[in-house]
């Protein structure tokens, strides 16, 4: 009896036991996953300006490439352009690609932002939505990936607000 008054008293236990809680829910939207937002600007101003306010945030633009131009050589027109910016934040990321425990993340990278050109004339910028992504994550990988979001979700802002969208 004692055995299994114990065993009901620790299944009690695990059962009152706080669950794990994420810094966001998972979203009912299967878009919420990306962020997006809209430039009142020409695509060229819009990815000339992000270029330049990335760089002066500090951030590594390791690689732009034109997909819009690759698509076009297969029939495939996106109007204005589509062009990714592939960018790292060494100052965030170093510390979790020097743990073996945390590299894991190098998956994730280099972050990403897109922008591109609808039939309508608008002009959108897109990355992933790693502040979602980041309470997925085990906390240090969710602190960076937050800090990242944030960060780039600021150099978003200042381009748009330079470019008075």
């Amino acid at each position: 009896m004692k055995i299994r008054a114990f065993a009901m008293f620790l299944s009690m236990t695990l059962l009152a036991a706080p669950l794990p809680v994420f810094a966001e829910p998972a979203p009912t939207n299967p878009r919420a996953i990306v962020s997006e937002n809209v430039s009142r600007a020409s695509f060229a101003d819009t990815l000339k300006a992000l270029r330049e306010q990335l760089t002066a945030d500090g951030w590594n633009l390791l690689a732009e490439i034109n997909l819009g131009e690759r698509l076009a050589k297969k029939n495939v027109v996106i109007p204005g352009g589509l062009v990714i910016l592939e960018m790292t934040s060494g100052g965030n990321t170093v510390p979790l690609l020097k743990n073996e425990e945390t590299r894991y993340v190098a998956g994730l990278m280099p972050c990403s932002v897109a922008v591109y050109g609808m039939a309508d004339g608008r002009v959108i910028i897109s990355r992933m939505n790693a502040g979602l992504l980041a309470g997925m994550m085990e906390p240090r990988v969710a602190e960076v990936m937050g800090k990242s979001a944030s960060q780039l979700d600021a150099s978003i802002a200042r381009t748009l607000s330079r470019l008075g969208s």
